[in-house]
């Protein structure tokens, strides 16, 4: 029995020790992860955006729980960057895509996050796959249905080999990323 006890009293003492020490690098490593994700953040906006002469960290717009990042350049707006999810294989993928207010093109887009199998799902990040987005709108791309679509269910995204489902989410997240910006667009461009 006082074995027992020993025991159970370790345990906790160890068990309380390693909480408090998880704490306390969460605590310290707080704001550097911070900083770190709003330079990733930047970087993705400056890639999916023309050159801008603005902080778009600070010209944004909040509208339905979607941040848009205004990009200006002479005051003038020049491309919106906002995130979008679409359903991939192994869960959510997250993208940052930009839009051209003039025409509604895509000027890029990045992935921000996803749990796509490497090697196969996860070469929705190479640039070949993720340019052809680039330009496309709703009113120049072949639509399946009302929405975007890979070849292989009639659209004009072509899917990766052996990663047709990580394509579609993909091309999911940018189609209602699309969506999105247009029916918020006069809300976004709007001036205060």
């Amino acid at each position: 029995m006082k074995e027992s006890v020993r025991l159970v009293v370790v345990l906790t003492l160890v068990c309380l020790i390693a909480a408090l020490a998880l704490a306390g690098v969460d605590k310290l490593t707080k704001e550097p992860r911070s900083k770190q994700k709003r330079l990733a953040h930047l970087k993705a906006i400056k890639s999916v955006l023309p050159l801008f002469s603005n902080d778009p960290l600070k010209d944004k717009k909040e509208i339905e729980g979607i941040t848009f990042y205004l990009g200006k350049k002479e005051g003038e707006i020049i491309g919106v960057a906002f995130s979008s999810k679409g359903e991939g294989y192994s869960g959510f993928i997250t993208i940052m895509m930009g839009v051209s207010p003039e025409d509604n093109f895509i000027t890029g887009i990045e992935i921000l996050e996803h749990m796509e199998t490497p090697g196969l799902g996860a070469n929705i990040e190479k640039e070949e796959f993720k340019n052809q987005f680039t330009e496309k709108s709703l009113a120049n791309s072949k639509l399946v249905d009302g929405r975007l679509g890979v070849k292989k269910d009639k659209g004009d995204i072509d899917a990766l080999t052996g990663a047709t489902i990580s394509s579609r989410g993909v091309t999911e997240a940018v189609d209602k990323g699309l969506k999105d910006f247009l029916k918020h667009k006069e809300e976004i461009l709007k001036e205060e």
